[in-house]
């Protein structure tokens, strides 16, 4: 800081560096000894300080250089503090305002909160108490840009005629996503392939289902879902064929199966791995001929429906105990779609969690807009058993829970319990091992263990054989 006699030199830099995270300070006061004292402190603790004496100088400043956080005085001559707040906010929404005020201005303070002031300090500000507020406020600031950088993210998605968002309603630019969407593109446009989607439970099977049909040419006709294990066995066939009237005790008029209900357009069996062996043998009829027959009928009905599967078990261990058909899971398997769990997709996990907190917030009608650092972090490293699913349950909870603008960890269940915990490391291997290394050693640790078993293995590592399978080819683990 320079000095020339009794006064500063206003508007110049007084470090040339800045360690405190890069904070450029504006420090706007009539008073030399705020300079002196607070400006020389804030200094010497590494930050990047400009000086003006009354607002105008101020906005002087801003303009030129621009500022981080601006440090200003209520009462000044000309211009106060107050009127400084609203052309400083008509300027940059990316910027704090803190205000020093006097005993008597207390109520003009709290009603510059209200105008969008970050905090106000009393005069004469202890020092300890001005760091502490500073640190307040950089931290509100990294909060609200990580935020706002997410959430352009998520609107550039959303806005853009040539989005995947818009084509597939599915929220993600990762690489594994992506993957998933060009996918998703080249099948679509092939009328009647049937394809099967593959992934752990929660990952948004029914979701790329959708997507197949949105921009297949049936997309104006009907899409039906039916999810095998939610219909008891004995009612299985007549959700999907059909039954006539008296074909048993309770059928007291004829009904369309979704076969029919679906001509023209997409059928789509969720968990068909649960189906019992006679369903697979008349859903292959169906398939092959393109006919289908009424529970209690005799005549046969033209169906025309793409079919659409998907599964969160091994098909290939299900054929090999003979609980599923070879010949049905190579009809159904023309082209297939593996779908990522949510912890191999990165950043993935953010741009849906602002998804899902910006439509329950809408919802509820709160004003919950942020998701705090320590909560973004939990996320990365949280191994997501239940995938999408639960990430949206869990941003569903915190925003109820939440009674502020920001969720925090008060806010979530304990995510650190159980076998899918957040994962620990020891830090004296950070150096050598990467995750994915760790990841591959204890895959094969327990394929050692299982004498090369992969059901078994699978279970030793907590994960499901579709996700070992998974794994076992990304590292070409043979």
């Amino acid at each position: 800081m320079r000095v020339s006699g009794s006064r500063l030199e206003r508007g110049r830099h007084v470090t040339k560096h800045a360690v405190n995270g890069d904070i450029k300070l504006l420090l706007v006061d009539d008073e030399d000894v705020i300079h002196r004292s607070a400006g020389g402190f804030l200094q010497r603790m590494g930050y990047e300080v400009l000086h003006a004496d009354n607002a105008e100088k101020a906005l002087e400043i801003f303009d030129a250089e621009g500022a981080d956080i601006v440090l200003t005085d209520i009462k000044m001559p000309g211009m106060d503090g107050i009127e400084l707040l609203t052309q400083l906010g008509k300027r940059s929404r990316d910027l704090e305002v803190i205000l020093l005020t006097g005993h008597g201005d207390l109520d003009t303070a709290i009603d510059a909160l209200r105008k969008g002031a970050f905090d106000f300090l009393r005069k004469p500000a202890k020092l300890e108490e001005l760091l502490a507020c500073l640190a307040r406020t950089s931290k509100y600031r990294e909060v609200r840009r990580e935020k706002d950088r997410i959430q352009r993210r998520l609107d550039a998605l959303i806005r853009s005629r040539d989005a995947d968002f818009e084509r597939h309603k599915i929220v993600g630019e990762s690489c594994a996503i992506r993957k998933v969407m060009d996918l998703i593109s080249k099948v679509a446009g092939s009328d009647r392939t049937t394809v099967l989607i593959q992934g752990e439970s929660g990952t948004g099977k029914e979701l790329v289902a959708r997507a197949v049909h949105d921009q297949s040419p049936r997309s104006s006709m009907p899409f039906i879902s039916l999810n095998c294990t939610a219909v008891p066995d004995t009612l299985l066939e007549s959700e999907l064929f059909g039954h006539e009237k008296g074909a048993f005790t309770d059928a007291r008029e004829m009904k369309r199966g979704i076969f029919e209900l679906g001509k023209g357009g997409t059928l789509f069996l969720d968990e068909i791995g649960d189906m019992s062996p006679s369903a697979q043998a008349k859903i292959l009829r169906a398939l092959e001929e393109r006919l289908v027959r009424r529970v209690g009928g005799s005549a046969e009905i033209a169906v025309d429906t793409r079919l659409v599967t998907a599964t969160n078990q091994d098909l290939d261990v299900l054929i090999g105990s003979k609980a599923f058909r070879s010949d049905l899971y190579y009809r159904i398997n023309v082209f297939t779609i593996a779908l990522p769990p949510l912890r191999d997709r990165g950043d993935d996990v953010l741009l849906l969690a602002y998804h899902f907190l910006r439509q329950f917030a809408a919802e509820l009608r709160k004003e919950v807009t942020h998701i705090s650092p320590e909560v973004q972090t939990l996320f990365r490293r949280y191994l997501f058993p239940g995938n999408v699913r639960e990430l949206r349950n869990l941003v569903e909870r915190a925003v109820i829970m939440c009674e502020g603008t920001s969720v925090t960890e008060a806010d979530l269940p304990p995510l650190a319990e159980g076998d899918s915990a957040v994962v620990e490391l020891d830090q004296g291997d950070l150096p050598t091992l990467k995750l994915a290394q760790l990841e591959e050693q204890a895959i094969r640790s327990a394929l050692e263990r299982s004498g090369g078993v992969q059901a078994q293995a699978a279970r030793h590592l907590g994960i499901g054989h579709h996700a070992l399978r998974y794994r076992l080819k990304r590292y070409a683990i043979g």
